[in-house]
């Protein structure tokens, strides 16, 4: 993928152009980063991009992506209060951050804070998370979506995991993308799903 001109490659590290400046995005921290780095070849995000972030936790990710969409919206889903309070501060200063406390196994109960997004972003470690993806990607239809998995959050040997979690998102989708971001984020697995 050619990188867009608001970001670069520089000693192993994502940076980010933010207001003629370069800030570094950390893929230790970051699991889009990481995929970036790692090779990914999609990049959907637009100045106006509306983005459903599921797992927002306390919003690293989500402040990248509220710089790259500027005119857009990212609503960040998460289920815990701490989180989300960490959220609320970060959320006060971007205006196009939407912060929402719930649980992201019941998409109708956001649903009226999050319209129609172009992107679904996941990153949620939980058992059933390829299943947590499908049943939003199938409420929302988004144009395409990310799902960032954690093998250590279900049963099995990280190799098993992501085959399962493969063959089940090949079976919903016609165009599954895998990276495998493990160096940044240990047994994790990025994939780019249309």
């Amino acid at each position: 993928m050619a990188l867009p001109d608001y970001l670069r490659k520089k000693k192993g590290f994502l940076e980010l152009k933010k207001n003629k400046k370069w800030i570094s995005w950390n893929p230790y921290h970051s699991k889009l980063s990481a995929y970036v780095l790692a090779g990914g070849p999609e990049w959907p995000f637009k100045e106006r991009s509306k983005v459903l972030y599921l797992g927002a936790a306390e919003g690293n990710t989500i402040s990248f992506l509220s710089h790259i969409c500027q005119g857009g919206r990212i609503i960040g889903i998460d289920i815990s209060a701490v989180a989300m309070a960490e959220l609320l501060v970060l959320a006060e200063k971007r205006k196009n951050i939407i912060p929402f406390l719930g649980d992201a196994h019941f998409p109708k109960k956001y649903h009226p804070h999050t319209s129609i997004p172009d992107i679904l972003y996941q990153d949620i470690a939980q058992r059933d998370q390829v299943e947590i993806f499908i049943r939003n990607y199938d409420f929302f239809e988004p144009k395409c979506g990310f799902l960032m998995l954690k093998s250590r959050s279900s049963p099995g040997k990280d190799n098993e995991v992501f085959q399962n979690s493969e063959k089940k998102l090949k079976s919903r989708f016609k165009k599954v993308d895998a990276v495998d971001i493990t160096k940044w984020a240990k047994g994790h697995m990025a994939y780019y799903m249309e």
